[in-house]
């Protein structure tokens, strides 16, 4: 008997022909949790923000009056607007600038083998894994007028007379406040360019040096063009960053000096939180979504891979598998040769001093001014505010430790409350990162597997644009809707508000974990006669487990580190975390409040610095992944 492809296919089980011409219910399975929720915390505030921002509010009489595009005329006509633009604009270049140049010089160093490299990554890694808060109580000491360190550092060495209020002037203010940026955000380049440096093949050096290329030449023609899609997404996540900086600002200068420091996240912030004009603020920070998603936009046009891929291979949207798995376009290297200025040996004298001075360099830049916080912390509160300032303290105590972790009657009322805010910390990271996490790995596969499918590439690339929506857009809705709901000051409601930010960061980083793993382990397990469900559970979740550990590690970090959901949506020592109870420090203008400020500083940021030091090649990995923390 003749069988022809439609009688073969009529002699198939029903199970099997179900599954022809389209997915198993088990893939929309994986991701539809991840989707639904993200649509109702993400999609829905962004919707009632919209709506927020077509209405003139008045919080006071709860009137509401529709005005349409009212807000959005008045304030492209105001000056403060186009300043604060302007601000915007020139903040984040130099951010970008500083943070992409000094990133990928540190990644060039850290590269290469010397005594204590493994130390040095964990060192260069404390600033980025500290929470802004801590560090614009740093930075904020540091640049005091009257008695902060870099004066009394002045002082001490005889240049007293350079000692000036560094805040004074408004551009200067500006431009420091800058510089700590690029000193928060820099070691995040370098963890993903030292990441993608690690990729690369030896070969390809060894083949250059053969050629009898030198180090400038082999960075330009094979270095580079390896770090090209890595540093792009670089880029573009720092300028995202910087577009959406609050927390540094919100510690340093408060906008100021008078509106010098004023960016579009904080003009957002003014219009709705203290001149309550909820309209006003949401069509300010719906301009600023839309910068931040038009970086998104750039990100997918520039990163997106556009090569041919096999009909195994699943669809790559995220740089950081395109920086993994792609090979560079290779520069053929100049015929020319430059004449030596140097004998060869003493060149190689020159280069080890240099890098050794480097080494020393990023030491220095990256510890010290984390050590000055330690410092600081021990010395009595008399010290910190005696002119001529000094860096050079009377005597050290505990003290100032002894007030926040015993909570006794003479400490301050804020004070008292570090305990409880070190354990809401705690808390609320381990419980939202478990969650979505485990959402996340669900989602990861789904994503992995099935990412050529419309459905799942298109849903992916919506997930990741989530990701690049400013936390001021969200919360003036949350801050709306979860005061109607009771959800204000609850657990529940701050664990809502970090998901947001921390599901699409599990998702993608889950994604790029199931994409190392080979599609034979699954038909392998098939074929024993594993269902879906238990192949998952047994077979895979086992493989990437070091891909679950990198995503609990990084959202914790960014849970803990959460200041703006955590301010806003909550009100008493019940729920507020470890950020919020520092920024309430500057609030109390006492001077016996300082030493517990900054004590409490140093408590805040013991928990990342340990990460950063005992789970550095998780970190690398996550970064290796394509993941980021904002």
């Amino acid at each position: 008997m003749t069988v022809t492809a439609e009688t073969a296919t009529m002699t198939l089980p029903s199970k099997k022909r179900r599954r022809i011409g389209r997915l198993p219910a088990f893939a929309y399975l994986t991701v539809t949790p991840t989707l639904v929720l993200m649509a109702l915390i993400v999609g829905l505030p962004l919707l009632y923000s919209l709506y927020l921002s077509f209405n003139s509010t008045n919080p006071i009489t709860k009137r509401w009056i529709f005005v349409g595009f009212a807000n959005y005329t008045k304030m492209f006509e105001t000056m403060d607007f186009w300043y604060a633009l302007a601000r915007t604009a020139y903040f984040s270049a130099l951010a970008v600038v500083g943070t992409t140049v000094l990133g990928t010089l540190f990644a060039l160093v850290l590269n290469q083998t010397f005594a204590g490299r493994g130390a040095l990554r964990s060192i260069v890694l404390v600033p980025w894994a500290m929470a802004p808060v801590s560090i614009g109580v740093l930075w904020s000491f540091v640049y005091a007028g009257n008695f902060g360190l870099l004066n009394g550092f002045l002082h001490d060495i005889g240049l007293g007379r350079l000692a000036t209020a560094w805040f004074g002037d408004g551009f200067r203010a500006l431009n420091l406040v800058a510089l700590t940026q690029i000193w928060n955000q820099a070691p995040l380049t370098t963890l993903m360019m030292l990441s993608a440096l690690q990729s690369m093949p030896a070969s390809l050096n060894r083949a250059a040096l053969l050629d009898g290329a030198g180090p400038v030449k082999r960075f330009f023609s094979i270095t580079l063009p390896w770090l090209k899609p890595t540093l792009l997404f670089s880029t573009i996540i720092a300028t995202i960053n910087a577009l959406m900086t609050f927390d540094i600002i919100w510690i340093m200068t408060r906008g100021g000096p008078g509106a010098a420091t004023t960016t579009l996240s904080w003009l957002g912030y003014m219009q709705s939180f203290q001149f309550l004009k909820f309209g006003e603020g949401a069509a300010i920070l719906y301009v600023l979504t839309i910068l931040s998603l038009a970086c998104a936009i750039l990100y997918f046009f520039v990163l997106s891979p556009r090569r041919a891929t096999s009909a195994s291979a699943p669809a790559e949207v995220e740089v950081g598998v395109a920086a993994r798995k792609a090979r560079p376009t290779m520069v053929a290297i100049p015929p020319w040769t430059v004449r030596p200025l140097l004998h060869p040996a003493t060149a190689r004298t020159v280069r080890s001093v240099l890098f050794r001075l480097a080494v020393a360099a990023i030491a220095i830049w990256s510890f010290l001014p984390v050590a000055a916080l330690v410092f600081i912390s021990l010395s009595p509160a008399t010290d910190l505010i005696r002119t001529p300032p000094s860096i050079i303290p009377s005597t050290l105590t505990f003290e100032n430790y002894r007030m926040v972790l015993m909570a006794e009657g003479t400490a301050g009322v804020q004070a008292q409350r570090v305990p409880v805010s070190l354990f809401n910390s705690f808390v609320i990271g381990v419980i939202v990162s478990v969650i979505n996490v485990a959402l996340g790995t669900f989602a990861g596969y789904g994503f992995a597997r099935y990412g050529r499918h419309r459905f799942f590439s298109v849903s992916l690339w919506v997930l990741l644009l989530t990701r690049m929506v400013p936390a001021l857009t969200l919360v003036l809705p949350f801050f709306v809707i979860f005061r109607s709901l009771g959800l204000i000051d609850t657990y529940l409601g701050v664990i809502i508000a970090y998901s947001t930010i921390l599901m699409p960061l599990a998702a993608w980083m889950m994604k790029s974990s199931f994409e190392t793993v080979p599609l034979s382990l699954e038909r392998a397990a098939e074929i024993d006669g594993c269902s879906r469900w238990t192949m998952f559970r047994k077979v895979l979740v086992p493989v990437v487990r070091p891909g679950i550990i990198a995503a609990l590690i990084f959202c914790f970090l960014v849970s803990w580190n959460e200041f703006l959901f955590a301010m806003i949506l909550t009100s008493t020592p019940r729920t507020q975390t470890i950020p919020v109870i520092i920024a309430g420090f500057l609030n109390q203008a006492r001077f016996y409040e300082y030493g517990p400020l900054f004590a409490a500083s140093v408590l805040a940021i013991i928990p990342p610095v340990a990460v950063a030091f005992f789970f550095q090649r998780y970190l690398v990995q996550g970064a290796l992944s394509g993941a980021v923390k904002g």
